[in-house]
């Protein structure tokens, strides 16, 4: 089975209409360099699928922009707390599913599209996007729990504020990030598999 017929398989069992993840704008400086990114990930879709001879697939990707110009500048603890919000309600109006089943998200900001856009299409590693998991936490451990480690570890560099080595998200190479990402991290589970904190820009494929 191909990657094709596995996110057919995904779909089927999730029962989703479309797929594509959530992405929510943080950058308005240009509208049509974001026209570009959408382009371009609409691109690099349709020709993974080429390969997978999976190009029924193609009309059923619609990943869900939400565009807001409070989103600029905002932090991922801030868009984390929006998407909760928002996917309490309108993920079940839209797929007619539960909120549970859609884990992570996309978070576009200026940074990331520079990222992207100073590269060639052909180079589906030279820029990425922040994946974030909606499920994370920050994580507390009671005197007990502690103890069995035997004692707190090392604090990592902040980020955003989290000095845990899991901060809740992560960049991920902006060509593996919709079919691959939705392929390889349909649920947060396999979260630990992939993750590698930033500034670690981090292939799925």
């Amino acid at each position: 089975m191909n990657s094709a017929d596995e996110l057919e398989r995904l779909l089927d069992k999730d029962e989703f209409k479309t797929w594509g993840f959530v992405i929510y704008r943080c950058t308005y400086h240009s509208h049509s360099d974001w026209e570009k990114l959408m382009v371009r990930l609409h691109k690099r879709v349709k020709k993974y699928l080429e390969r997978c001879n999976g190009l029924d697939l193609l009309g059923r990707f619609a990943p869900t922009v939400l565009e807001d110009r409070s989103f600029e500048g905002a932090t991922v603890i801030s868009l984390r707390e929006k998407f909760n919000e928002w996917a309490v309600t309108a993920i079940k109006e839209e797929q007619g599913i539960d909120p549970s089943q859609v884990p992570l998200f996309h978070m576009v900001d200026q940074k990331a599209l520079d990222s992207i856009l100073s590269t060639s299409e052909d180079d589906i590693h030279g820029g990425f996007v922040r994946l974030v998991n909606a499920e994370w936490k920050p994580e507390e451990l009671d005197a007990e729990e502690l103890a069995e480690r035997g004692g707190p570890g090392p604090e990592e560099e902040p980020l955003e504020g989290c000095t845990e080595e899991d901060v809740g998200w992560m960049k991920v190479c902006w060509g593996d990030s919709q079919m691959l990402g939705y392929l390889e991290l349909d649920d947060s589970l396999r979260w630990d598999r992939y993750y590698s904190r930033p500034p670690v820009i981090q292939p799925l494929s």
